[in-house]
């Protein structure tokens, strides 16, 4: 009975301990938000990802800030390997990137949930956390998504510590079909989570077609130019056995004029037509691989202001 009542002490004091912290967050919350005022894009971004109110109350605690690409590389120093811009820096607040390229419409928007996640989970206890990373971990055994498994060894090999903590901002933002039990928890952040993943879907997709397309052309390149090569060669062949009939046949005018010719003269102009054909077959085929090489390089460097817009890829620091 001793025993029992002593557990009961601990018990009762283990959960004054926990209920203290939480009004304390709860009360520290409220004093913040008492004259915070988001600012309109802010609260757009809470609107069109569906933040629930619970989700507002961590997003504008945090009091996020839109800053430029230099400000950004500035306030988020680490490296980062997933699709947003931004990070949650603890005791700090939350920073997003300024994207105006409308090719990236939605980077934003997610990287505005993603790290509103990160503050979520950093918010939870232990007990918590390890309830869902049970959850995530079972997601991620049956996620066939090469991209973010790609993503998740990355971090494993770099902070196995935050690899829970990443999971639960990516698969929230980034990964469509959830297990009913993510689905319900991430309820209480979104009234609508298919939206922000069909923002996320939006723009990785304009790299994939891009990458699709740049694919597509090279091998058509490697192709024509293989082509061009065959081409080259003949008419250089060719070229070469114009110049010996037409000094062969020279050379016979001139060593016996008085002998018809007719038959010769008119093979060797049939052999010349054949060349200027070749010759005319040549440039067009180049003048097509050139336009290929042109759209080639357009789209390499379309990829390339892409990439440049997103370099400032920021990893969310979380507390330890």
């Amino acid at each position: 009975m001793k025993r029992l009542q002593r557990y009961l002490v601990i018990l009762t004091i283990v959960a004054v301990v926990i209920i203290g912290i939480r009004f304390t967050q709860e009360v520290e919350d409220w004093s913040k938000l008492l004259t915070y005022q988001p600012p309109s894009e802010i609260a757009r971004l809470a609107t069109t990802t569906t933040m629930t109110d619970t989700a507002r109350r961590l997003f504008y605690v945090n009091q996020p800030t839109i800053e430029t690409r230099k400000s950004s590389l500035n306030l988020c120093k680490r490296s980062e390997h997933t699709i947003v811009l931004g990070c949650y820096v603890v005791s700090k607040g939350i920073f997003l990137q300024a994207v105006p390229d409308p090719r990236l419409q939605g980077v934003m928007e997610v990287t505005a949930a993603h790290e509103m996640l990160h503050v979520a989970y950093q918010r939870m206890s232990l007990f918590e956390q390890s309830q869902l990373n049970k959850q995530l971990q079972a997601v991620l055994n049956q996620l066939q998504n090469p991209r973010i498994l790609k993503l998740v060894s990355t971090y494993n090999e770099q902070d196995p510590r935050s690899v829970n903590n990443e999971l639960h901002s990516i698969l929230g933002t980034e990964v469509r079909n959830l297990s009913p039990e993510l689905e319900a928890h991430y309820q209480t952040y979104f009234t609508d989570r298919s939206t922000i993943v069909a923002l996320s879907e939006r723009y990785e997709g304009v790299f994939t077609t891009l990458r699709g397309k740049e694919k597509t052309l090279s091998q058509q390149l490697l192709t024509r130019k293989s082509t061009l090569e065959q081409l080259s060669s003949q008419v250089k062949q060719e070229a070469e056995t114009v110049e010996s009939e037409r000094s062969n046949l020279q050379s016979s005018i001139v060593s016996n004029p008085s002998s018809d010719y007719s038959f010769r003269v008119s093979s060797f102009n049939d052999r010349v037509r054949n060349y200027n054909q070749l010759v005319s077959q040549l440039k067009e085929q180049t003048d097509a691989y050139n336009q290929l090489v042109t759209e080639h390089n357009t789209l390499a460097l379309e990829e390339k202001s892409l990439v440049e817009s997103l370099e400032n890829k920021s990893t969310q620091q979380v507390a330890r």
